[in-house]
């Protein structure tokens, strides 16, 4: 099983090296995370609201389970505990969440939605579902869930490598 990954892994970085970068599918991870990113940002500016792609996921994150711990949001959103921090830090500055203190352990604090950021939810909701419409316009239903399993798949192998690490 090791050496079937190790091959693919050759195969990639040939790919890489003798054609093109633009056949290695992390190109275009990172393409469509860019774009997507910059379109949202944009859309968003548009309408009144200076909220970042970065704001967006942790707002995701809070309309979908409510208060959470700086460090469930750094997991959730895949960035690490500083940046979690700065970005906070921000959203407080732009009235969008609050720190309180957890009811449980008071050496803690959570993040919470103040009523101007879950007032935002059904403004900007429909933006990203607009967004995410035109990238996924006319690609059949098959591909889609062929493209979410590849890329969870990708996710795992390299979460447990990782871990094995």
């Amino acid at each position: 099983m090791r050496r079937l990954h190790i091959d693919c892994i050759l195969q990639l970085m040939h790919i890489a090296i003798i054609m093109q970068y633009s056949n290695l599918p992390f190109y275009w991870i990172n393409h469509l995370s860019s774009v997507s990113r910059r379109r949202l940002s944009k859309r968003f500016e548009e309408a009144g609201h200076k909220i970042t792609a970065e704001e967006w996921a942790v707002l995701l994150v809070l309309w979908q389970k409510g208060p959470q711990a700086p460090s469930a949001l750094s997991e959730a959103t895949i960035k690490d505990r500083t940046t979690v921090t700065r970005l906070i830090d921000g959203m407080v500055r732009k009235a969008l969440v609050e720190r309180r203190e957890n009811a449980t352990d008071r050496r803690r604090s959570d993040i919470i939605l103040t009523p101007y950021g879950e007032g935002l939810k059904p403004e900007l909701v429909p933006f990203a579902m607009e967004i995410i419409a035109q990238a996924t316009a006319g690609v059949p239903k098959e591909d889609m869930e062929t493209t979410l399993r590849t890329l969870r798949a990708f996710a795992e192998n390299l979460s447990n490598s990782d871990k094995a690490q």
